[in-house]
């Protein structure tokens, strides 16, 4: 049955409908909670527990480099010198025990770092590496107090920054993501922010490489940074189209992981929390990624030539004007990423008569989010004829508009002349009386 619809009924039947039910990827991973997201659109592709809290580990360092590069990344080469407040450890003991009057952001004995000395002074881009490369938390300590001033300014400033990203179960008390209580995030709000950082040349840069050259500084020579993420680097878990990110672990949280990978078709992150070994979140990356890679694109008709017709009331025609499709509006699509859609239909009627076969309308396809996927030209099917009052209408507001410019055009020269002359007596009776005082 052929759809004839009136442009505003078109409108209300066709808004923000599904194109099919949703067809879920088939994978299966062992991590706690995870997801799958397309970082070009946002979709969420696949996911587990995604919405649950987990510790970040040490994937909590992505956001406080999202946050670093857009506060501070326009001066990639600044020098910064570390306090003794940003470096300093304790045991894990003391500092888990939370009466020893340490901090959250303190650093423990053990834990991953760059190595950075009280006094030392780095550029900001060596901090970013080793942030992100060996994990450094020292590194995470020193960029916070370069951002903020302190790093408990920079915790309030950070929290703030990750609720204005839309990550509302988010929940940061370190810029490295060692153990503390509070400290949690969910698999969709960390792919969030992963989605925004990859955004930055820079980090994609950073979390690409497989090793960086440190500087020499006033407290060290030079010496080399190496990446921890298995993916991007020779061995037994190298994915080839992986592009990053980082890795993480604590005893409380497990194995974590924020993966990025790309290939022609989709860029995609993915997130594991929770994992009980370290092989588990490569294998759990490389499986999901596996399955958004092969994952096929479909095709949907929305609206056929010759099939599919549209009517609008043309004001003053003799018949309602019918439009017709010389294309089909097709989407292309993954399964996994069913999109929302609305249509609009935007008339561009030119005045009367309009003949058979000329352009008159575009029909428009947009996302939930307003994108457009797709547009289309309309054609009136026949031709449609002005009525004869219409016509005498139309005749007679050009007689009308001709008077009233003759009209306007005569007050236009009268009130020239009427200035002129008021401005030529008012000159003459000047000239006289300045005649009169000279005599």
């Amino acid at each position: 049955m052929k759809i004839e619809l009136h442009i505003l009924l078109f409108l209300c039947l066709f808004i923000f409908l599904p194109l099919q039910a949703s067809s879920p990827l088939k994978v299966e991973v062992s991590a706690k909670g995870a997801i799958l997201m397309n970082t070009e659109t946002g979709a969420v592709i696949w996911e587990k527990n995604a919405r649950a809290p987990f510790y970040p580990a040490s994937t909590t360092k992505i956001i406080t480099a999202l946050y670093a590069l857009e506060k501070r990344g326009g001066a990639l080469d600044e020098l910064i010198t570390a306090s003794y407040d940003a470096v300093a450890a304790v045991h894990p003991s003391v500092r888990r025990a939370g009466n020893g009057g340490h901090p959250p952001y303190r650093l423990e004995f053990g834990g991953t770092h760059m190595g950075i000395k009280t006094g030392e002074t780095l550029p900001f881009r060596t901090l970013i590496y080793g942030l992100m490369l060996t994990s450094g938390n020292d590194a995470a300590n020193v960029i916070a107090e370069h951002v903020s001033g302190n790093v408990s300014t920079f915790m309030e400033e950070l929290n703030r920054f990750v609720r204005e990203k839309g990550c509302l179960n988010t929940v940061l008390h370190t810029p490295h993501g060692l153990p503390y209580p509070e400290h949690k995030t969910t698999a969709y709000d960390l792919a969030i922010l992963a989605r925004e950082a990859l955004k930055s040349p820079f980090f994609r840069e950073v979390v690409k490489s497989t090793q960086y050259t440190r500087p020499q500084t006033n407290k060290q020579p030079e010496s080399t940074l190496y990446q921890h993420n298995a993916l991007i680097k020779p061995g037994r878990f190298y994915y080839s189209k992986a592009v990053g990110i980082k890795t993480g672990y604590t005893l409380s949280g497990g194995y974590t992981m924020v993966a990025a990978a790309e290939d022609p078709q989709r860029k995609l992150v993915a997130v594991l929390l929770g994992c009980e070994k370290i092989e588990q979140r490569y294998k759990d990356a490389i499986a999901l990624f596996e399955a958004g890679f092969n994952e096929k694109k479909v095709s949907r008709t929305l609206f056929s030539k010759g099939f599919d017709l549209f009517n609008y009331s043309v004001e003053g025609g003799k018949i309602p004007l019918q439009a017709y499709l010389s294309q089909d509006i097709v989407l292309e699509y993954f399964p996994s990423e069913e999109p929302l859609f609305r249509t609009a239909v935007s008339w561009q009627v030119q005045p009367l008569p309009i003949l058979a076969g000329q352009k008159v309308a575009a029909m428009q396809i947009y996302s939930s989010e307003n994108k457009l996927l797709s547009s289309a030209p309309l054609f009136a099917v026949r031709a449609v004829e002005p009525t004869l009052h219409y016509q005498i209408l139309v005749v007679w507001k050009k007689v009308k508009k001709g008077i009233w410019d003759h009209v306007s055009l005569c007050m236009a020269v009268g009130g020239i002349l009427i200035l002129g002359s008021t401005f030529y007596y008012s000159h003459r009776s000047k000239k006289h009386s300045i005649g009169g005082k000279k005599q």
